[in-house]
């Protein structure tokens, strides 16, 4: 399937981390996934990561959040 990887544009990996698009080019596909630059080849991209939307990077996020502060406050509990 042919698909058009526009920078600003988000993605999901095979771990359900959000991804926003940097730059591509017809080799690379360059990337931000938890605060860090990445880089994917173009058919490691196809096949590992899917596009999702605007919304759904918002209830990813915030799930994350909420079980980072879940494991603080169980650490907090355990000291």
């Amino acid at each position: 399937m042919f698909r058009i990887i526009l920078p600003g544009s988000w993605y999901a990996d095979l771990h359900g981390a959000p991804c926003k698009i940097i730059r591509s080019t017809h080799e690379v596909i360059h990337y931000i996934r938890n605060g860090r630059t990445c880089i994917a080849s173009m058919d490691r991209f196809q096949h590992d990561f899917e596009p999702i939307n605007k919304f759904e990077v918002a209830r990813i996020e915030a799930e994350m959040e909420t079980s980072e502060h879940i494991k603080k406050l169980r650490a907090a509990r355990a000291a």
